[in-house]
Protein backbone atom coordinates (compact mmCIF):
# COMPACT_ATOMS: atom_id res chain seq x y z
CA UNK A 1 0.00 0.00 0.00
CA UNK A 2 3.18 2.50 0.52
CA UNK A 3 4.65 1.71 -1.91
CA UNK A 4 1.28 2.10 -4.52
CA UNK A 5 1.06 5.88 -2.75
CA UNK A 6 4.66 6.75 -3.01
CA UNK A 7 4.42 5.30 -6.72
CA UNK A 8 1.36 7.93 -7.00
CA UNK A 9 3.52 10.90 -5.57
CA UNK A 10 6.30 10.21 -7.66
CA UNK A 11 3.85 10.33 -10.49
CA UNK A 12 1.85 13.34 -9.83
CA UNK A 13 5.77 15.05 -9.12
CA UNK A 14 6.88 13.86 -12.77
CA UNK A 15 3.43 15.08 -14.17
CA UNK A 16 3.45 18.49 -12.54
CA UNK A 17 7.48 18.57 -13.42
CA UNK A 18 6.44 17.65 -17.46
CA UNK A 19 3.37 20.53 -17.22
CA UNK A 20 5.94 23.27 -15.89
CA UNK A 21 8.40 22.18 -18.45
CA UNK A 22 6.13 22.39 -22.01
CA UNK A 23 4.76 25.39 -20.30
CA UNK A 24 8.65 27.20 -20.36
CA UNK A 25 8.97 25.69 -23.47
CA UNK A 26 6.33 27.16 -24.90
CA UNK A 27 6.45 30.73 -23.80
CA UNK A 28 5.62 33.11 -26.29
CA UNK A 29 8.04 36.41 -26.71
CA UNK A 30 8.80 39.25 -28.81
CA UNK A 31 9.02 37.92 -32.29
CA UNK A 32 8.43 41.05 -34.32
CA UNK A 33 11.13 40.94 -37.42
CA UNK A 34 11.64 44.53 -39.32
CA UNK A 35 13.88 44.85 -42.64
CA UNK A 36 17.19 46.84 -41.97
CA UNK A 37 16.48 50.51 -42.98
CA UNK A 38 19.04 52.76 -44.04
CA UNK A 39 20.38 55.59 -41.60
CA UNK A 40 18.46 58.63 -42.19
CA UNK A 41 21.43 60.83 -43.06
CA UNK A 42 20.98 64.07 -41.19
CA UNK A 43 23.21 66.88 -39.44
CA UNK A 44 24.26 64.59 -36.88
CA UNK A 45 27.31 67.46 -35.50
CA UNK A 46 24.24 70.18 -35.58
CA UNK A 47 22.24 68.33 -33.60
CA UNK A 48 24.54 67.90 -30.80
CA UNK A 49 25.55 71.60 -30.68
CA UNK A 50 21.63 72.24 -30.87
CA UNK A 51 21.57 70.09 -27.88
CA UNK A 52 24.20 71.37 -26.14
CA UNK A 53 22.94 74.90 -26.73
CA UNK A 54 19.46 74.22 -25.57
CA UNK A 55 21.28 73.18 -21.90
CA UNK A 56 22.56 76.74 -21.42
CA UNK A 57 19.16 77.84 -21.06
CA UNK A 58 17.79 78.06 -17.31
CA UNK A 59 14.33 77.54 -18.28
CA UNK A 60 13.69 76.45 -14.56
CA UNK A 61 9.84 75.62 -12.75
CA UNK A 62 9.45 77.43 -9.43
CA UNK A 63 7.31 76.67 -7.17
CA UNK A 64 7.19 80.57 -6.33
CA UNK A 65 5.66 82.09 -9.69
CA UNK A 66 7.61 85.31 -8.93
CA UNK A 67 10.83 83.53 -9.33
CA UNK A 68 9.48 82.49 -13.14
CA UNK A 69 12.47 83.42 -15.82
CA UNK A 70 10.85 85.06 -18.62
CA UNK A 71 14.34 86.19 -20.38
CA UNK A 72 15.21 82.33 -19.83
CA UNK A 73 11.40 81.22 -21.66
CA UNK A 74 11.48 83.64 -24.23
CA UNK A 75 15.38 83.29 -24.80
CA UNK A 76 14.78 79.32 -25.37
CA UNK A 77 11.36 79.98 -27.89
CA UNK A 78 13.84 82.63 -30.22
CA UNK A 79 16.48 79.78 -30.15
CA UNK A 80 13.72 77.26 -31.22
CA UNK A 81 12.31 79.48 -33.99
CA UNK A 82 16.26 79.99 -35.18
CA UNK A 83 17.42 76.56 -35.08
CA UNK A 84 14.41 75.59 -36.82
CA UNK A 85 13.60 77.51 -39.75
CA UNK A 86 11.50 75.34 -41.93
CA UNK A 87 9.24 74.32 -38.77
CA UNK A 88 8.76 77.74 -37.88
CA UNK A 89 7.83 78.80 -41.84
CA UNK A 90 6.10 75.47 -43.41
CA UNK A 91 4.13 74.39 -40.35
CA UNK A 92 0.88 76.25 -38.09
CA UNK A 93 2.58 77.45 -34.94
CA UNK A 94 1.10 79.05 -31.95
CA UNK A 95 1.62 79.95 -28.68
CA UNK A 96 -0.12 78.28 -25.78
CA UNK A 97 -0.46 80.03 -22.22
CA UNK A 98 2.41 82.19 -23.40
CA UNK A 99 5.56 79.89 -23.77
CA UNK A 100 4.34 76.71 -24.73
CA UNK A 101 4.52 76.18 -28.48
CA UNK A 102 1.85 74.31 -31.17
CA UNK A 103 3.00 73.22 -34.18
CA UNK A 104 0.37 71.48 -36.86
CA UNK A 105 1.60 69.76 -40.24
CA UNK A 106 -1.16 69.28 -41.91
CA UNK A 107 -1.16 65.75 -43.31
CA UNK A 108 -2.72 64.84 -46.75
CA UNK A 109 -5.16 62.76 -45.50
CA UNK A 110 -7.85 64.45 -43.74
CA UNK A 111 -10.50 61.44 -42.94
CA UNK A 112 -7.35 60.40 -40.58
CA UNK A 113 -7.21 61.14 -36.64
CA UNK A 114 -4.29 63.43 -36.13
CA UNK A 115 -0.85 62.48 -34.12
CA UNK A 116 0.54 64.21 -31.28
CA UNK A 117 4.22 64.17 -30.07
CA UNK A 118 5.02 66.18 -26.77
CA UNK A 119 7.72 67.19 -24.70
CA UNK A 120 8.47 69.41 -21.89
CA UNK A 121 11.25 72.07 -22.01
CA UNK A 122 11.16 73.48 -18.61
CA UNK A 123 13.69 71.87 -15.97
CA UNK A 124 13.82 71.49 -12.23
CA UNK A 125 16.43 74.09 -10.38
CA UNK A 126 19.66 72.80 -9.00
CA UNK A 127 19.20 71.83 -5.63
CA UNK A 128 21.32 74.62 -3.49
CA UNK A 129 24.34 73.82 -2.31
CA UNK A 130 25.13 70.61 -4.99
CA UNK A 131 26.28 73.22 -7.96
CA UNK A 132 29.84 71.75 -7.28
CA UNK A 133 29.10 68.58 -7.24
CA UNK A 134 28.42 68.39 -10.84
CA UNK A 135 30.95 67.35 -13.33
CA UNK A 136 30.36 70.46 -15.13
CA UNK A 137 28.17 73.19 -14.87
CA UNK A 138 24.37 72.79 -14.89
CA UNK A 139 23.50 75.07 -17.59
CA UNK A 140 26.76 74.44 -19.51
CA UNK A 141 25.57 72.44 -21.95
CA UNK A 142 29.13 70.85 -22.04
CA UNK A 143 29.65 67.98 -24.61
CA UNK A 144 32.73 66.12 -22.93
CA UNK A 145 33.49 62.24 -22.54
CA UNK A 146 31.03 61.14 -24.94
CA UNK A 147 28.31 63.12 -23.22
CA UNK A 148 26.04 66.66 -23.04
CA UNK A 149 26.16 67.52 -19.57
CA UNK A 150 23.17 70.23 -18.03
CA UNK A 151 19.60 70.25 -16.61
CA UNK A 152 17.30 69.50 -18.90
CA UNK A 153 19.44 66.78 -20.80
CA UNK A 154 17.41 63.37 -19.81
CA UNK A 155 14.16 65.69 -18.48
CA UNK A 156 13.24 66.25 -21.44
CA UNK A 157 14.66 68.74 -23.85
CA UNK A 158 16.55 65.92 -25.65
CA UNK A 159 12.68 64.35 -26.06
CA UNK A 160 11.82 68.46 -27.59
CA UNK A 161 14.59 68.53 -29.78
CA UNK A 162 15.12 65.47 -31.04
CA UNK A 163 11.27 65.83 -32.12
CA UNK A 164 12.16 68.99 -33.84
CA UNK A 165 15.33 67.87 -35.38
CA UNK A 166 13.37 64.83 -37.03
CA UNK A 167 10.85 66.94 -38.18
CA UNK A 168 13.20 69.43 -39.36
CA UNK A 169 15.13 67.14 -41.03
CA UNK A 170 11.64 65.47 -43.00
CA UNK A 171 10.71 68.62 -44.53
CA UNK A 172 14.02 68.92 -46.15
CA UNK A 173 13.85 65.87 -47.41
CA UNK A 174 10.14 66.79 -49.03
CA UNK A 175 8.45 64.55 -46.80
CA UNK A 176 4.71 64.81 -46.69
CA UNK A 177 2.70 63.21 -43.85
CA UNK A 178 -0.33 61.63 -44.87
CA UNK A 179 -1.71 61.64 -41.37
CA UNK A 180 -1.67 65.26 -39.78
CA UNK A 181 1.07 65.38 -37.00
CA UNK A 182 0.99 67.82 -33.59
CA UNK A 183 4.35 68.68 -32.01
CA UNK A 184 4.15 70.52 -28.51
CA UNK A 185 6.62 72.25 -26.59
CA UNK A 186 5.26 72.86 -23.08
CA UNK A 187 6.56 75.18 -19.89
CA UNK A 188 5.76 74.02 -16.97
CA UNK A 189 5.35 69.96 -16.72
CA UNK A 190 7.09 70.06 -13.70
CA UNK A 191 4.49 72.47 -11.55
CA UNK A 192 1.81 70.65 -13.17
CA UNK A 193 1.47 71.71 -16.48
CA UNK A 194 -1.55 73.79 -16.06
CA UNK A 195 -0.47 76.92 -18.09
CA UNK A 196 1.06 75.10 -20.86
CA UNK A 197 -0.35 71.15 -21.45
CA UNK A 198 -3.34 71.57 -19.89
CA UNK A 199 -4.50 74.78 -22.20
CA UNK A 200 -3.47 72.76 -25.16
CA UNK A 201 -5.23 69.78 -24.30
CA UNK A 202 -8.33 72.18 -23.76
CA UNK A 203 -7.94 74.16 -27.16
CA UNK A 204 -7.48 70.71 -29.38
CA UNK A 205 -10.79 69.67 -27.19
CA UNK A 206 -12.46 72.96 -28.27
CA UNK A 207 -11.89 72.69 -31.70
CA UNK A 208 -13.06 68.62 -31.83
CA UNK A 209 -9.81 66.87 -31.85
CA UNK A 210 -9.98 63.33 -31.72
CA UNK A 211 -6.17 61.92 -31.48
CA UNK A 212 -5.05 58.56 -33.12
CA UNK A 213 -2.31 58.50 -30.46
CA UNK A 214 0.03 60.57 -27.83
CA UNK A 215 3.08 60.26 -27.35
CA UNK A 216 5.24 61.72 -24.39
CA UNK A 217 7.92 61.38 -22.30
CA UNK A 218 8.27 58.28 -20.53
CA UNK A 219 10.45 54.89 -19.73
CA UNK A 220 14.23 54.35 -21.36
CA UNK A 221 15.89 51.56 -23.41
CA UNK A 222 17.11 50.48 -20.17
CA UNK A 223 20.15 48.07 -19.74
CA UNK A 224 21.52 45.86 -17.04
CA UNK A 225 17.09 46.16 -16.08
CA UNK A 226 17.75 43.17 -13.75
CA UNK A 227 20.73 40.40 -12.88
CA UNK A 228 21.18 38.23 -15.85
CA UNK A 229 19.56 40.27 -17.91
CA UNK A 230 22.42 41.93 -20.23
CA UNK A 231 19.85 42.45 -23.50
CA UNK A 232 18.57 46.15 -23.29
CA UNK A 233 14.70 46.72 -22.99
CA UNK A 234 12.69 49.11 -24.42
CA UNK A 235 9.81 49.92 -22.11
CA UNK A 236 7.11 51.87 -23.29
CA UNK A 237 4.35 53.47 -20.70
CA UNK A 238 1.15 52.63 -21.46
CA UNK A 239 -0.14 53.40 -17.76
CA UNK A 240 0.79 56.01 -15.50
CA UNK A 241 0.47 55.88 -11.25
CA UNK A 242 -2.27 58.17 -9.83
CA UNK A 243 -0.39 60.86 -7.67
CA UNK A 244 -1.32 61.73 -3.79
CA UNK A 245 -0.09 63.36 -1.09
CA UNK A 246 -1.38 62.91 2.09
CA UNK A 247 -0.82 65.10 5.14
CA UNK A 248 -1.23 63.46 8.39
CA UNK A 249 -1.19 65.51 11.37
CA UNK A 250 -1.35 65.20 15.36
CA UNK A 251 -1.99 67.41 18.25
CA UNK A 252 -1.21 66.62 21.74
CA UNK A 253 -0.11 68.64 24.65
CA UNK A 254 3.32 69.66 24.67
CA UNK A 255 5.65 70.08 28.01
CA UNK A 256 9.24 69.87 29.21
CA UNK A 257 10.86 67.00 27.33
CA UNK A 258 12.43 66.14 30.74
CA UNK A 259 9.19 64.67 31.71
CA UNK A 260 7.30 62.65 28.21
CA UNK A 261 3.82 61.03 28.75
CA UNK A 262 3.31 57.77 27.25
CA UNK A 263 2.17 59.61 23.72
CA UNK A 264 3.29 62.09 22.14
CA UNK A 265 2.39 63.57 18.88
CA UNK A 266 5.90 62.54 17.31
CA UNK A 267 5.28 59.33 18.63
CA UNK A 268 2.48 58.72 17.42
CA UNK A 269 3.00 59.85 13.89
CA UNK A 270 5.94 58.07 13.72
CA UNK A 271 4.21 54.66 14.59
CA UNK A 272 1.77 55.87 12.24
CA UNK A 273 4.30 55.90 9.29
CA UNK A 274 6.09 52.91 10.62
CA UNK A 275 2.88 51.04 9.66
CA UNK A 276 1.94 52.00 6.44
CA UNK A 277 6.00 51.06 6.02
CA UNK A 278 5.61 47.85 7.17
CA UNK A 279 1.94 47.32 5.84
CA UNK A 280 1.75 48.02 1.94
CA UNK A 281 -1.19 48.14 -0.46
CA UNK A 282 -0.92 44.60 -2.23
CA UNK A 283 0.61 43.76 -4.98
CA UNK A 284 0.27 41.62 -7.63
CA UNK A 285 1.82 40.48 -10.69
CA UNK A 286 -1.41 41.26 -12.95
CA UNK A 287 -1.47 40.67 -16.96
CA UNK A 288 0.70 44.35 -17.01
CA UNK A 289 3.29 43.11 -15.51
CA UNK A 290 3.39 39.57 -17.11
CA UNK A 291 3.42 41.33 -20.60
CA UNK A 292 6.43 43.57 -19.67
CA UNK A 293 8.44 40.52 -19.29
CA UNK A 294 7.29 38.21 -21.64
CA UNK A 295 9.32 39.65 -24.58
CA UNK A 296 12.05 39.28 -22.33
CA UNK A 297 11.20 35.54 -22.25
CA UNK A 298 13.89 34.40 -24.60
CA UNK A 299 16.81 36.50 -22.31
CA UNK A 300 15.62 35.40 -18.92
CA UNK A 301 17.73 32.83 -16.63
CA UNK A 302 15.65 29.61 -17.17
CA UNK A 303 14.33 29.80 -13.42
CA UNK A 304 12.86 32.88 -14.64
CA UNK A 305 10.93 31.78 -17.61
CA UNK A 306 10.03 28.50 -15.64
CA UNK A 307 8.14 30.99 -13.13
CA UNK A 308 7.16 33.10 -15.98
CA UNK A 309 5.27 30.55 -18.00
CA UNK A 310 3.91 29.10 -14.61
CA UNK A 311 2.03 31.86 -12.86
CA UNK A 312 -0.59 29.39 -11.24
CA UNK A 313 2.47 27.65 -9.50
CA UNK A 314 5.03 30.40 -8.60
CA UNK A 315 2.96 33.43 -8.84
CA UNK A 316 3.61 34.13 -4.66
CA UNK A 317 7.07 33.57 -5.12
CA UNK A 318 7.49 36.17 -8.21
CA UNK A 319 5.72 38.81 -6.19
CA UNK A 320 7.73 38.45 -3.03
CA UNK A 321 11.16 38.56 -5.13
CA UNK A 322 9.52 41.86 -7.08
CA UNK A 323 8.75 43.51 -3.98
CA UNK A 324 12.48 43.54 -2.98
CA UNK A 325 13.72 45.37 -5.75
CA UNK A 326 12.26 49.23 -5.80
CA UNK A 327 11.47 49.60 -9.24
CA UNK A 328 9.92 46.60 -9.86
CA UNK A 329 8.09 47.04 -6.33
CA UNK A 330 6.60 50.07 -7.97
CA UNK A 331 5.60 48.45 -10.92
CA UNK A 332 3.14 45.26 -8.61
CA UNK A 333 1.75 48.08 -6.41
CA UNK A 334 1.09 51.67 -4.94
CA UNK A 335 3.80 52.60 -2.89
CA UNK A 336 3.86 55.28 -0.14
CA UNK A 337 7.07 57.30 1.01
CA UNK A 338 7.34 59.71 3.90
CA UNK A 339 8.73 62.92 1.86
CA UNK A 340 8.25 66.03 4.98
CA UNK A 341 8.29 65.68 8.39
CA UNK A 342 7.88 68.51 10.82
CA UNK A 343 7.85 68.51 14.66
CA UNK A 344 9.43 70.42 17.03
CA UNK A 345 11.37 73.78 17.78
CA UNK A 346 13.89 72.85 20.30
CA UNK A 347 15.60 70.35 21.54
CA UNK A 348 14.02 70.10 25.16
CA UNK A 349 10.49 70.89 24.62
CA UNK A 350 7.51 68.39 23.55
CA UNK A 351 5.96 69.77 20.32
CA UNK A 352 2.30 70.10 20.71
CA UNK A 353 1.49 69.21 16.72
CA UNK A 354 3.64 66.96 14.46
CA UNK A 355 2.95 66.63 10.74
CA UNK A 356 3.90 64.49 7.54
CA UNK A 357 3.56 64.65 3.98
CA UNK A 358 3.24 61.46 2.51
CA UNK A 359 3.78 60.53 -1.09
CA UNK A 360 1.73 57.89 -2.99
CA UNK A 361 1.41 56.56 -6.11
CA UNK A 362 -1.14 54.70 -7.31
CA UNK A 363 -1.22 51.68 -9.55
CA UNK A 364 -4.31 51.57 -12.09
CA UNK A 365 -5.87 48.90 -9.63
CA UNK A 366 -6.11 51.58 -7.31
CA UNK A 367 -7.84 54.92 -6.63
CA UNK A 368 -7.80 57.80 -4.87
CA UNK A 369 -10.63 57.15 -2.27
CA UNK A 370 -9.07 53.43 -1.98
CA UNK A 371 -5.92 54.83 -0.78
CA UNK A 372 -7.36 57.39 2.00
CA UNK A 373 -9.35 54.54 3.50
CA UNK A 374 -5.76 51.88 3.35
CA UNK A 375 -4.38 55.37 5.39
CA UNK A 376 -7.13 55.26 7.58
CA UNK A 377 -7.49 51.57 8.17
CA UNK A 378 -3.99 50.58 8.77
CA UNK A 379 -2.86 53.42 10.96
CA UNK A 380 -5.88 52.65 13.49
CA UNK A 381 -5.72 56.42 15.38
CA UNK A 382 -8.65 58.38 14.94
CA UNK A 383 -6.78 60.93 16.78
CA UNK A 384 -4.63 61.68 13.87
CA UNK A 385 -6.12 64.07 11.15
CA UNK A 386 -5.47 63.14 7.49
CA UNK A 387 -5.96 65.90 4.86
CA UNK A 388 -5.76 65.21 1.14
CA UNK A 389 -3.56 67.51 -0.50
CA UNK A 390 -4.61 69.44 -4.17
CA UNK A 391 -3.69 68.03 -7.46
CA UNK A 392 -4.62 64.13 -6.44
CA UNK A 393 -5.25 62.34 -9.24
CA UNK A 394 -6.33 58.99 -9.79
CA UNK A 395 -4.58 56.71 -12.40
CA UNK A 396 -4.82 56.43 -16.23
CA UNK A 397 -6.48 53.63 -18.08
CA UNK A 398 -4.12 51.22 -19.30
CA UNK A 399 -3.59 52.09 -23.36
CA UNK A 400 -3.82 49.17 -25.78
CA UNK A 401 -0.74 47.25 -26.96
CA UNK A 402 -2.29 46.01 -29.50
CA UNK A 403 -3.65 49.27 -31.25
CA UNK A 404 -1.57 50.57 -34.66
CA UNK A 405 0.15 52.87 -32.97
CA UNK A 406 2.12 50.86 -30.27
CA UNK A 407 3.08 48.62 -32.70
CA UNK A 408 4.59 51.35 -35.02
CA UNK A 409 6.40 52.67 -31.96
CA UNK A 410 7.54 49.37 -31.40
CA UNK A 411 8.56 48.73 -35.19
CA UNK A 412 10.53 52.31 -34.66
CA UNK A 413 12.30 50.95 -31.80
CA UNK A 414 13.47 47.95 -33.46
CA UNK A 415 14.62 49.65 -36.63
CA UNK A 416 16.81 51.89 -34.27
CA UNK A 417 17.43 49.35 -31.91
CA UNK A 418 17.89 46.09 -33.14
CA UNK A 419 17.24 42.40 -31.20
CA UNK A 420 15.72 45.14 -28.39
CA UNK A 421 12.59 43.62 -26.70
CA UNK A 422 9.64 46.05 -26.62
CA UNK A 423 7.21 45.58 -23.48
CA UNK A 424 4.45 47.40 -22.89
CA UNK A 425 5.00 48.54 -18.95
CA UNK A 426 3.84 51.22 -16.37
CA UNK A 427 5.53 54.74 -16.27
CA UNK A 428 5.54 55.54 -12.14
CA UNK A 429 6.42 58.95 -12.72
CA UNK A 430 4.07 61.60 -14.21
CA UNK A 431 4.03 63.33 -17.34
CA UNK A 432 2.19 65.92 -18.96
CA UNK A 433 0.05 62.96 -20.84
CA UNK A 434 -2.86 63.24 -18.18
CA UNK A 435 -4.26 66.25 -19.65
CA UNK A 436 -5.16 64.67 -22.77
CA UNK A 437 -7.22 61.26 -21.56
CA UNK A 438 -10.53 62.85 -22.90
CA UNK A 439 -8.86 63.14 -26.40
CA UNK A 440 -7.29 59.60 -26.73
CA UNK A 441 -7.11 56.23 -25.14
CA UNK A 442 -3.80 55.49 -27.22
CA UNK A 443 -1.15 57.44 -24.89
CA UNK A 444 2.81 56.03 -24.74
CA UNK A 445 5.67 57.38 -22.48
CA UNK A 446 8.31 56.55 -23.92
CA UNK A 447 12.37 57.79 -24.95
CA UNK A 448 14.81 56.04 -26.49
CA UNK A 449 17.35 57.14 -23.43
CA UNK A 450 19.08 54.21 -22.72
CA UNK A 451 19.83 54.17 -19.08
CA UNK A 452 21.82 51.78 -16.57
CA UNK A 453 21.22 51.00 -12.87
CA UNK A 454 22.38 54.63 -11.35
CA UNK A 455 21.24 56.76 -14.47
CA UNK A 456 17.64 57.70 -12.70
CA UNK A 457 19.68 59.44 -9.82
CA UNK A 458 20.49 62.15 -12.34
CA UNK A 459 16.82 62.99 -13.42
CA UNK A 460 16.23 65.90 -10.99
CA UNK A 461 19.73 65.45 -9.58
CA UNK A 462 23.27 65.66 -10.01
CA UNK A 463 25.14 65.57 -13.22
CA UNK A 464 22.43 64.69 -15.67
CA UNK A 465 23.59 63.97 -19.13
CA UNK A 466 22.99 62.10 -22.26
CA UNK A 467 25.35 60.00 -24.30
CA UNK A 468 26.39 61.89 -27.68
CA UNK A 469 25.32 58.38 -29.66
CA UNK A 470 22.48 58.10 -27.91
CA UNK A 471 20.85 60.79 -28.53
CA UNK A 472 21.76 60.75 -32.54
CA UNK A 473 19.97 57.09 -31.91
CA UNK A 474 16.62 59.53 -30.18
CA UNK A 475 16.45 61.75 -33.50
CA UNK A 476 16.98 58.60 -36.16
CA UNK A 477 14.08 57.28 -34.10
CA UNK A 478 12.29 60.28 -33.83
CA UNK A 479 12.26 60.26 -37.98
CA UNK A 480 11.56 56.44 -38.24
CA UNK A 481 8.67 56.97 -35.91
CA UNK A 482 7.14 59.92 -38.03
CA UNK A 483 7.62 58.13 -41.13
CA UNK A 484 5.85 54.93 -39.51
CA UNK A 485 3.08 56.22 -37.94
CA UNK A 486 1.91 59.05 -40.45
CA UNK A 487 2.39 57.71 -44.24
Amino acid sequence: MAKRIIGGIALVLIALAAVVLVRTLLLSYDLMEVEIVERHNFDDEGAIERLSTALTYPTISHQQPAAFDTAAFEGFLDFLEASFPRMHEELEVERVGDYTKLYRWPGTNPELNPGILMGHYDVVPVEPGTEDQWSYAPFGGEIAEGFVWGRGALDDKAGVLSSMEAVEYLLQTGYQPERTLYVAAHHDEEVGGLNGAAQVAALLKERGVELEFLVDEGLPVAEQIMEGIDTPLAMIGVAEKGFLNLELSVNREGGHASMPPRQTSIGDLSSAIHHLKNNPMPGRFDDLVKNTFEPMAPDLPFVYRMGLANLWLFRPIIERELTNIPHTNAAIRTTVAPTIIQGGIKENVLPARASAILNFRIHPRDDVDGVIQYVRDTIENDEIMIRTMPRARNPSVVSDHEAPAYQQLRQSVKEVFPNTPVTPSIFIAASDSRHFRELTRNIYRFRPIRARPGDQTRIHGTDERIGVDNYLEMVQFQIRFIINSTS
